[in-house]
């Protein structure tokens, strides 16, 4: 059986995972208005008593509905990463590339599609300079000018 409640009531509502006390202002059109000890006001869909006696704003109980059966989701295959396509690239490559050129033949070779990203360049960029900074001699990049890199072969 639910409690009804009246203006001055103190009650419990859950606000995201709290429990939180609540004093009743009055009652809504979609449950009730309260107020907490902060002073914030709120409209909240149920109340629940210091016994856990729950008042729902609706007193009709609603009807179960039946659940979507989604399809399995098929995983697409992975391509490689945009710095291990550069890599691969580059490797392929005689002379040292520019990144956007890298991200170009990356793409015409199918070794990398683009995600939907709006600056490619700069993230392949920034990860080639973190590469080489932070592998040093270990790296598959070496700068080879400005704005221009090599592979280590």
């Amino acid at each position: 059986m639910s409690k009804e409640y009246k203006a001055g009531d103190r009650a419990f509502t859950k606000v995201g995972r709290n429990l939180v006390e609540v004093r009743v202002n009055a009652k809504a059109e979609n449950g009730w208005t309260v107020e907490t000890r902060s002073g914030k006001t709120l409209t909240v869909k149920s109340l629940k008593s210091r016994d856990g006696e729950t008042a729902a704003a609706t007193a009709a109980p609603k009807a179960a509905k039946p659940k979507a059966v989604k399809p399995a989701a098929t995983s697409p295959e992975k391509g490689l990463s945009l710095l291990n396509a550069a890599a691969a690239v580059l490797e392929q490559s005689d002379e040292p590339l520019a990144v956007r050129a890298m991200i170009e033949k990356a793409k015409e070779s199918g070794l990398w599609t683009p995600k939907g990203g709006k600056t490619p360049e700069q993230t392949l960029y920034s990860a080639i300079i973190r590469e080489i900074k932070d592998k040093g001699d270990a790296s598959r990049f070496r700068k080879a000018g400005r704005g221009l890199f090599a592979s280590v072969r």
